[in-house]
């Protein structure tokens, strides 16, 4: 009977006792229990910028990263230089205009994804010592790329242009630097949506030039936008070298006529032949002519892609 009563005695608790029970919080909870950071956002922003942007000057902007810039640019010249802006020509300045996109963009995308795989497990660790926020680290990321990693593609696109005789005007060379620079900083972000789409390294790098390749050839120049096979052309649609190079072609060709220099009357040419038409000859047609929906499209991959990857990382341990 004693002990009937002492278990029914401890099985009796006070209102005081019920009111400070609670539930335990359970492990999962604890974890996902995110501690407030010590510094404001934008404390973080304006630290992880400064380091962000010093980080990338020592790993892209470098004597070896300079040299190569140099050896592009002599090679570029002395294989285009100069080009007569007659209808002899034509194909030379539109094979010019893509190999910059090529060359360019394909050292990107793979700079892009050996450069951010060592700078990933620095975030993972700070990130697990909470240090700063996902989002703070990714806007500073995306600042320092946009100023360091089209810097020396840049100064190629600008000596090439006039070395080797592109449009000689203001608003032509302009528009060029601009469409050079949205498209090399695309590659990049395709570069750095790969490196966190797959973690493995050697992996992404198997994978990188496959695709790149694959998005150049479907990218206008080698094909024709408008003779793409039908199983192919949908990806044509998400090349970021079609609107690159479709810029660049109507930046160089579109609203004038091109004179038939020394070339003979009986070939059968018109005299002089229009801009247009070389354009049209590459597949872009409609809404494609403007150069301002190509650098749309252009701007618009890229923020798709910068926000996929930043979602990925956010995902990410």
């Amino acid at each position: 009977s004693n002990q009937l009563t002492n278990r029914h005695s401890g099985s009796v608790r006070s209102p005081s006792d019920l009111k400070l029970t609670r539930p335990l919080s359970s492990l999962e909870e604890l974890e996902s229990m995110e501690p407030k950071f010590q510094s404001s956002f934008w404390l973080q922003l304006k630290l992880l910028t400064v380091r962000a942007s010093r980080q990338q000057r020592g790993q892209r902007l470098t004597r070896v990263a300079l040299l190569l810039a140099l050896s592009w640019i002599t090679f570029t010249c002395l294989a285009w230089g100069r080009l007569p802006d007659t209808t002899k020509y034509t194909y030379n300045r539109a094979s010019l205009l893509f190999f910059l996109i090529i060359t360019q963009s394909n050292s990107v995308v793979t700079s892009s994804l050996v450069i951010f795989s060592t700078e990933q497990k620095l975030l993972s660790r700070e990130r697990a010592k909470k240090m700063y926020g996902v989002l703070p680290y990714f806007i500073a990321l995306t600042l320092s790329d946009i100023v360091n990693s089209v810097a020396f593609p840049t100064l190629c696109g600008v000596v090439v242009y006039w070395v080797c005789n592109l449009r000689p005007t203001a608003s032509a060379f302009f528009t060029f630097v601009l469409t050079l620079c949205l498209s090399i900083s695309t590659a990049q972000s395709t570069g750095l949506f790969l490196s966190v789409l797959i973690p493995n390294t050697s992996v992404a790098l198997m994978l990188a030039p496959f695709l790149t390749i694959c998005l150049m050839i479907i990218g206008g120049f080698y094909i024709p936008l408008n003779l793409i096979s039908p199983y192919l052309r949908w990806l044509s649609w998400l090349s970021f070298a079609r609107y690159g190079f479709s810029a660049f072609m109507i930046n160089e060709f579109g609203g004038r006529y091109i004179t038939c220099g020394d070339l003979d009357d009986d070939g059968g040419e018109v005299c002089p032949y229009p801009g247009s038409a070389v354009i049209s000859s590459y597949g872009i047609e409609g809404t494609w002519t403007s150069v301002w929906a190509n650098v749309g499209i252009l701007i618009a991959i890229q923020i798709f892609l910068r926000v996929t990857t930043y979602i990925l990382l956010l995902r990410s341990k």
